[in-house]
């Protein structure tokens, strides 16, 4: 009776797991043991995730269907896979920092010459367009022309619409070749966080000490917008350019980089009014 009892035992623990239950854990620096705020966390075979806290601590319902692991990736760090297994017997989860390798440019005066604005400032608008939910994860942008190296000193993105108070999105700069999007070229989190407002909201990249070479997608990451369930989030204004062959990107949260999704065009021959200020070297 007790090898029948292990034989069972056994079995289970083999097969794949469809609980309904939730996970909850924290994600960790292994080598700062700092936490890590803003990771993605999706399990791809239900088609579901989720963004850490600030605190990195995350929960995550395994809801329906089969699943075996949890695909944790961070901006600057190593992807990781980890079994649901492993998760509920160690809440806590480490990832490794890796190193970007950057194109380098001799940069003589960063903050001298005349600043230029790199994408859509102005223009008629045509209307406005938001992400796909309200879901962490979700993400949306425009191609941004960069036809010289050049070192870039502000992010900025026009508002049309807003329904809540408070917002914080990451913002990811994207190699952008003939409609390839590529590696993003962020290595840390660059956030926009703030009171949501009409108008031109706008981050600071000197920090960041960005230099790029060629075109880029620029896009922002919903990681928490409000909390109240009736509000449906933000539009962002964007313009008709029909003759610069231009469209809008974006990706669904729970179909996300740490889920293998791919970015799609949402509104053809238009542009976001995301820009860059900058100066080229």
């Amino acid at each position: 009776m007790k090898c029948f009892w292990l034989l069972i035992i056994v079995l289970l623990l083999g097969q794949k797991i469809g609980w309904g239950q939730v996970i909850n854990g924290q994600v960790i620096d292994e080598e700062t043991e700092q936490v890590l705020s803003y990771v993605n966390i999706g399990v791809v075979e239900l088609g579901i995730g989720t963004v850490s806290d600030k605190e990195g601590k995350f929960s995550l319902q395994i809801s329906e269907g089969t699943a075996d692991s949890v695909l944790f990736s961070a901006v600057g760090y190593s992807s990781r896979k980890v079994a649901i297994t492993d998760l509920i017997d160690n809440d806590k989860v480490w990832l490794t920092s890796r190193s970007y390798e950057m194109q380098s440019f001799e940069v003589v005066d960063k903050g001298g010459g005349r600043d230029k604005i790199f994408g859509i400032k102005k223009g008629i608008p045509a209307g406005y367009t938001g992400l796909a939910s309200n879901k962490p994860g979700d993400e949306i942008g425009t191609p941004i022309k960069i036809r010289k190296p050049t070192y870039l000193k502000s992010a900025h993105f026009t508002i049309d619409r807003v329904s809540g108070d408070s917002m914080i999105y990451r913002v990811n700069i994207y190699e952008f070749n003939d409609g390839e999007i590529g590696r993003n070229l962020v290595s840390e989190n660059v956030l926009l966080e703030g009171v949501q407002k009409h108008g031109v909201v706008s981050v600071d990249l000197t920090p960041f000490e960005l230099v790029i070479s060629e075109d880029v997608l620029l896009t922002l990451e919903n990681i928490q917008v409000d909390s109240e369930e009736h509000n449906h989030g933000i539009g962002f204004r964007y313009k008709s350019v029909f003759f610069r062959n231009r469209n809008i990107y974006g990706r669904i949260g729970d179909k996300s980089k740490n889920l293998a999704g791919e970015f799609s065009e949402i509104i053809q021959g238009s542009a976001l009014n995301f820009y860059f200020v900058g100066n080229e070297l």
